[in-house]
C-alpha cells in the first residue's frame, strides 16, 4: 500500500490521511513527536495527531507550507474522480467468488486496475463505512456470503423506509397542530389509527411516536397534541380528553361490579351519633363526612366528626382492593369522575346520604368554652344521617343567625367551635391560605365555570373538623405506636408557603397545619391511603393490646410511595384540565371586551374575578396586590395553557359589582 506507518520513516514534509469521525482527511506534516505528528490541513489549520491514526501515507506527495493547501487539493481532486467510479456491490461480485479475505490495497487494484496510494485510500476509506458488502478483520476485509448480505439488504431498505416514514408522520403531526391542510383521507387514516395505539396505554406509548410529537410540539404534553391531533382529524375518543390521555380507567371489571354489589357491613348497632349532617357540593354524590355538635353544661360542646366506615365494605386483597390500590384515588375532572371505588359502594353503599343509617368512625370531642381541647376519643359506629345540607345553605344559616331548628341549631354551634379552633392552629403558626378556586363542568360543547369561596364559612367550617378528626387520629397512632402514614411539614426556616408537606411513617410537626401530629383518613371513599389506614386504625380499636397491625411497615411504604405518586399526578391532571376548559371558554366568549380581574405578583400577573385562572399582564405599572383592574385577553391557547392579558385600567365600583377579594 506504500503506506506501512510502522516503519521507521520520517513523516515530516509528507501527506498522510488520518482517520477523523469516520473518514479519511488529507494533511501535512510539519513535525513529529513520540507519539504525535503535528500537521496543518488545506485551510492552514495545525493540529496534533496521534500517530495510531494514521492510516495513508503519500510519499510521494511532498511539500512545504507554502504549498501544502495546493497538493492537498490535487489529492482531494484525484480521490473524488476515483471514488465517483466506485461500485462495492460490483467488487463484492467478484470477490466473493474468491472466498478470502483482501487488503484495501488488494481490492483497489482489483477494482480500478492501477495501485496507487489514492486508489488504496478512497478504496479503504469506502471498505471503513461499508455495512454491507464486506467484514473487516484488523485491516482486512472479507467479503460476506449472499445470503448475508440479502439479509442486510432487507434491514436497511425497513431503516430507510422507517425514516422516511418518521419524516412524512413529523410534517403531518406538525402541520395538524398549526392549522396547515390536513392530510388525505388514507394517510389520515393511518394516523388516526397510529394516534389511537399510541394514547391507549400509558405504559407502552411508543418512543418514538413521543419524540415526533414532541418535536412536533416542543411546549404541549405528548399525548395532549395525540389528543388534539385526532380532534382536528375528526376521530375524537370516546373517553373523555384528560382522561384519555392520563390512561385513565372510566369502568370497572366484572369481578370488581360483582364483589360491589354482593358486598354487605358488618352488623353495628344503630347508636347515638346527635344531629348529624352532612355538608357537602350540591351535585356531590361521594358524601364521606358528618358532623354534629352538641352543647355543654360547663359552656364547652361536644362535636362528632363521623367519617364513612368503607373498610366494613371493602376487603383488603379483595378484587375491589386490588383495584382501588392500582387508581389511589379519584380523579375529578370537568368532563368526568373518574372513581377509586365502584358506584354502588362509593355513592350508595358508603355514602353517608340523609335519611339513611350508615356505618362510620366516629371521633368524638369535648371542647372547652374558648375552643380547647379537653378530651377525645374514636371509635367505629352506625349512626343515622339527619340531614344533608349544601355549601350556599350553610353560609346562608350562618349569616342569618338563626338558630330555630335543629339543623340551624347544630350550624351555628359548628361554626362557633370552627371559629375557635382556627384561631388555636393561626396562634400556634398554620399558614391558612386561601385561593380562590375555579369549578369546571363541561357537558359536551357547554362548559360551566364557577368560582369558589374556600375562605366561606361552610367551607371553613368543614375544613376544620376534618383537621381535628384527622389530628386525633395521629395523634392516637403515635401515642398507641400504631403504624400510620403520617403528613407532615417540619419548621426547618425558610418561606414556609414553598415548603410542601410529605408523607412519613414517623409522627412530625407539621407547621403549615400548626399541630403536632397530622394523618389523612377522611376521605376514605376517594382515596385509597385513607382507606388504609381506616383499616389500621380500626384493626387496632379492635385489638385494645396494639400487637397485631393490619398492614406491616412494609405495606405502609408501599402505599406511602403509592399515595404520594397518586396525589402529585392526580393534582397535576386536574388542574392542567381546568386550565384548558377555562382558557377554551375564554377562547369562544371572552375577546371582546374588558374583563375584571385581581392584580397578583404586583401587576407581573392578574387572575380573573369571574374564573380564577392567572396570567402574565402586560402594560401595568406597579401595582398592589388583589387590587381590581379591568384587562384585555391579549393571547390565549388552551392547549399550551398560555394566557396573556394587556391592562386597561382600574376597575371601577361598578364594574367590580359583587364580586369581592380574598
Amino acid at each position: 500500500m506504500n503506506s506501512d506507518v510502522s516503519l521507521p520513516v520520517k513523516f515530516t514534509g509528507t501527506i498522510i490521511e488520518y482517520l477523523d469521525q469516520g473518514r479519511l482527511k488529507a494533511a501535512l506534516v510539519t513535525r513529529e513527536q513520540e507519539r504525535h505528528l503535528a500537521v496543518i490541513d488545506s485551510g492552514g489549520h495545525e493540529r496534533l495527531v496521534p500517530r495510531d491514526l494514521v492510516l495513508m501515507r503519500h510519499p510521494e506527495r511532498r511539500a512545504d507550507r507554502e504549498n501544502a493547501g495546493e497538493t492537498i487539493a490535487e489529492l482531494e481532486h484525484e480521490r473524488a474522480e476515483l471514488a465517483a467510479e466506485l461500485d462495492l456491490e460490483l467488487l463484492w461480485q467478484v470477490a466473493q467468488e474468491q472466498n478470502r479475505s483482501f487488503s484495501a490495497v488488494e481490492l483497489a487494484d482489483l477494482f480500478f486496475g492501477r495501485r496507487s496510494n489514492a486508489a488504496a485510500s478512497v478504496m479503504l476509506e469506502a471498505l471503513l463505512n461499508d455495512r454491507t458488502y464486506f467484514v473487516r478483520r484488523h485491516m482486512d476485509f472479507l467479503p460476506r456470503t449472499p445470503e448475508q448480505v440479502e439479509r442486510l439488504r432487507i434491514q436497511n431498505d425497513r431503516i430507510r423506509a422507517r425514516s422516511d416514514d418518521y419524516r412524512k408522520i413529523q410534517k403531518q403531526l406538525r402541520d395538524v397542530l398549526n392549522g396547515a391542510e390536513t392530510p388525505p383521507a388514507a394517510e389520515a387514516g393511518a394516523l388516526i389509527e397510529e394516534l389511537s395505539r399510541y394514547l391507549k396505554n400509558p405504559f407502552t406509548r411508543s418512543r418514538d411516536m413521543t419524540q415526533m410529537l414532541t418535536q412536533a410540539a416542543p411546549d404541549v404534553d405528548p399525548a395532549e397534541a395525540a389528543f388534539e391531533i385526532l380532534e382536528r382529524l375528526g376521530a375524537r375518543p370516546r373517553v373523555p380528553r384528560f382522561a384519555f390521555i392520563a390512561g385513565l380507567k372510566d369502568e370497572f371489571s366484572d369481578a370488581v361490579m360483582k364483589e360491589a354489589s354482593e358486598a354487605v357491613p358488618g352488623p353495628r348497632a344503630i347508636s347515638d351519633g346527635g344531629f348529624a349532617v352532612t355538608v357537602d357540593d350540591e351535585d356531590t354524590v361521594e358524601v364521606d363526612d358528618a358532623l354534629s355538635c352538641e352543647a355543654l353544661a360547663d359552656g364547652g360542646m361536644r362535636v362528632r366528626v363521623h367519617i364513612a366506615l368503607v373498610a366494613d365494605f371493602v376487603a383488603k386483597g379483595g378484587a375491589m382492593d386490588n383495584e382501588a390500590a392500582s387508581r389511589a384515588t379519584t380523579v375529578y375532572l370537568p368532563e368526568t369522575t373518574i372513581r377509586m371505588l365502584p358506584d354502588p359502594i362509593s355513592c350508595r353503599a358508603a355514602s353517608l346520604i340523609a335519611g339513611e343509617d350508615r356505618p362510620v368512625m366516629t371521633t368524638d370531642v369535648r371542647l372547652s368554652a374558648d375552643g380547647e381541647l379537653i378530651d377525645a376519643s374514636i371509635y367505629p359506629a352506625r349512626i343515622p344521617i339527619m340531614r344533608r345540607l349544601d355549601y350556599d345553605q350553610v353560609d346562608r344559616i350562618i349569616e342569618s343567625g338563626n338558630r330555630a331548628d335543629d339543623t340551624a341549631a347544630t350550624v351555628a354551634r359548628l361554626n362557633a367551635a370552627a371559629i375557635q379552633l382556627r384561631q388555636r392552629r393561626r396562634t400556634a403558626g398554620a399558614v391558612l391560605m386561601q385561593r380562590r378556586e375555579a369549578k369546571v363542568r363541561v357537558r359536551g360543547d357547554d362548559v360551566q365555570i364557577t368560582v369558589l369561596d374556600n375562605a366561606s364559612p361552610g367551607r371553613t367550617l368543614v375544613a376544620e373538623f376534618m383537621v381535628l378528626s384527622n389530628f386525633v387520629a395521629a395523634r392516637y397512632a403515635a401515642m398507641n405506636r400504631i403504624p400510620i402514614i403520617y403528613r407532615v411539614q417540619p419548621q426547618t426556616g425558610g418561606d414556609l408557603a414553598s415548603m410542601r408537606p410529605h408523607l412519613s411513617l414517623h409522627p412530625e410537626y407539621h407547621a403549615g397545619i400548626g399541630l403536632d401530629f397530622y394523618a389523612q383518613l377522611s376521605s376514605p371513599i376517594r382515596r385509597y391511603a385513607d382507606l388504609v389506614l381506616q383499616r389500621q386504625l380500626l384493626g387496632a380499636l379492635a385489638n385494645r393490646d396494639h400487637d397485631t397491625a393490619i398492614y406491616t411497615v412494609d405495606e405502609l411504604l408501599t402505599v406511602l410511595a403509592g399515595a404520594e405518586n397518586a396525589e402529585a399526578s392526580g393534582r397535576d391532571l386536574e388542574r392542567r384540565a381546568k386550565r384548558y376548559w377555562i382558557l377554551r371558554y375564554l377562547e369562544r366568549h371572552a375577546l371582546d371586551g374588558p374583563i375584571v380581574a385581581y392584580v397578583v405578583r404586583e401587576g407581573q400577573s392578574a387572575e380573573l374575578a369571574d374564573f380564577a385562572v392567572r396570567g402574565t399582564l402586560h402594560g401595568a405599572p406597579t401595582l398592589p396586590n388583589q387590587m381590581p383592574i379591568m384587562v384585555q385577553v391579549s393571547r390565549v391557547d388552551p392547549l399550551r395553557g398560555w394566557l396573556a392579558f394587556d391592562f386597561v385600567g382600574p376597575a371601577d365600583e361598578a364594574s367590580t359589582g359583587a364580586i369581592r377579594t380574598v
